[in-house]
């Protein structure tokens, strides 16, 4: 699917979604390049990073006019920042790394999601494709984005946790975090069982004031760049619990009620119903000793403060729950009712494959 994107003139660059509606917004230096772009489109939000990636220590005063919510992208700097050494500083060679990480990133959490089921049985592998092929995966993939990255760093974090490796625990939480702030709340999710112990508390402190203080260093630096704060845009994401997806079942079950069947709509519907049963599975079987049960349950309470914005196209808040999804395809019970739960709990993998096409 990816190498279908491939062309000889633009390279990987239609994976950016470039939009030709802000073709006049881009970077003075990236004009002259063969640039893939979405006829009569704003584009999305790739296009924002890699244009980042070009420019990562912000210092161009050409950012805070092509990026949309300069400190909101700008806070992401990882994935851009890597791309920036892979490109050697050279524009083309950038958006071309820019567009591939996230390839790089797929390639990497199958081989850690494989050794983390750990079996080769037919629903160990119903667990592993169901993760690879999601909504969330692809889609970070099919418009380079940063929660596929993100979601790789954290379960780097997930392995050095389980081996009580302090260090590199910490090491990847900070990079987590710098990849996608939301990383977070899976780090804390993460650390809950040592901060119930008395004797481990102060430890786990210590790994997420370390992995959290790299983020708030870098986001006191964008704040100074960009002028603005954490709430100027990333506070719009959230709102009160189910406000959001109420919002935008009302809207999806009308467009379905006019007749429009695009699948944005009935997916729109069908989406929230399988986020919904992945929570509803997480919490009927309740792991607190266990750290995917601990990151899922977190990003299913997360799910319910999501904003009308973020659910206005579904894809995103997929993307934003994307560990609650693995953590459901892990734990999911093996009984009778697997098949059923799996085939239900997944059918947004249908929609991401179609995207993708």
């Amino acid at each position: 699917m990816v190498a279908a994107k491939f062309d000889p003139e633009t390279g990987f660059t239609s994976l950016l979604r470039f939009g030709a509606l802000r073709t006049e917004t881009r970077l003075d230096v990236l004009k002259g390049l063969p640039i893939a772009t979405v006829a009569d489109s704003n584009g999305y939000d790739g296009q924002f990073y890699a244009q980042i990636a070009v420019d990562p220590s912000l210092s161009s005063p050409e950012l805070s006019q092509v990026l949309d919510a300069p400190s909101y992208r700008a806070r992401r700097i990882l994935a851009p920042a890597a791309a920036a050494a892979i490109g050697l500083g050279r524009p083309w060679w950038i958006l071309q790394a820019y567009a591939l990480l996230n390839v790089l990133a797929w390639f990497v959490f199958a081989w850690l999601l494989w050794s983390e089921i750990g079996t080769t049985t037919w629903i160990s592998f119903a667990r592993w494709s169901a993760c690879l092929f999601s909504l969330g995966t692809l889609d970070s993939v099919r418009q380079s984005l940063v929660d596929l990255p993100a979601l790789v760093l954290l379960m780097l974090a997930v392995r050095a946790h389980s081996r009580k490796a302090q260090a590199p625990t910490t090491a990847w939480t900070a990079l987590g975090s710098l990849t996608k702030e939301t990383n977070l709340l899976g780090a804390m999710a993460l650390q809950l069982d040592a901060l119930g112990g008395k004797t481990t508390r102060p430890r786990a402190m210590f790994v997420l004031t370390l992995g959290a203080l790299p983020l708030a260093v870098w986001s006191m630096y964008v704040g100074q760049r960009f002028g603005d704060t954490f709430a100027t845009y990333s506070l719009g994401n959230f709102s009160w619990p189910l406000a959001g997806l109420t919002a935008h079942l009302q809207y999806s079950v009308a467009q379905l009620w006019t007749g429009n069947y695009d699948s944005r709509h009935t997916f729109g519907l069908l989406g929230p119903i399988s986020l919904g049963l992945q929570l509803v599975v997480l919490w009927r079987n309740p792991g607190l000793s266990l750290p995917w049960w601990r990151i899922g349950a977190a990003y299913s309470i997360l799910m319910l403060f999501l904003s009308a914005w973020v659910w206005s196209g579904y894809w995103a808040a997929c993307r934003a729950v994307l560990p609650m999804t693995i953590a459901f395809n892990l734990l999911l019970p093996s009984g009778r009712w697997f098949w059923s739960l799996w085939c239900l709990g997944n059918i947004t993998l249908l929609h991401g494959v179609w995207r993708f096409l």
